[in-house]
């Protein structure tokens, strides 16, 4: 003790610092490294928290991705079969209204055909009745130049005869 004495130190003075820096390393463990270490501890685990949300973000982001490419897959190949479905019927449409429009046009045709051959027919018989008249006028007047009553009757009903044939 003696030599403490003997430094100048004094040692009531000494034990004093000392349970004086105990209390103030205990007051600064309790309310500030204490507090510190919890709140450094509670970022670390929000930070972590975040880098697993975000790993999680991106798995679940590209499932959503691999389910979007599905659908659209499955999407693109209905609208190509519906397309060639489409295709198809209109193709069948087509040939369907093409026939349909044939046959108008060969009934049309054929009626058209008809009507023609019946006006020609009738016409051809107008145009016998007209010249048969006309002949009959002819002979009429001929006759009765050149033949007596009785021979022209005769003659006039002959004629009649073969032009009925």
């Amino acid at each position: 003790m003696e030599l403490i004495s003997k430094l100048g130190i004094d040692w009531k003075l000494l034990v004093a610092q000392i349970v004086n820096f105990f209390i103030l390393l205990f007051v600064l463990y309790k309310f500030a490294y204490k507090p510190v270490l919890e709140m450094l501890e509670k970022r670390s685990k929000t930070i972590e928290k975040g880098i697993h949300d975000a790993k999680a973000s991106e798995e679940r982001l590209k499932e959503i991705e691999q389910t979007r490419r599905k659908i659209l897959d499955e999407a693109s190949r209905e609208v190509g079969k519906l397309l060639e479905k489409a295709k198809a019927d209109a193709e069948a449409m087509k040939k369907d209204l093409m026939a349909a429009a044939s046959e108008q046009a060969e009934d049309l045709l054929r009626r058209t055909k008809a009507l023609v051959a019946e006006e020609k027919e009738k016409m051809t018989e107008d145009v016998k009745k007209e010249v048969a008249k006309f002949i009959i006028l002819a002979t009429g007047k001929i006759l009765q130049r050149e033949f007596s009553d009785s021979d022209q009757k005769r003659l006039a009903d002959a004629v009649a005869l073969e032009m009925e044939k």
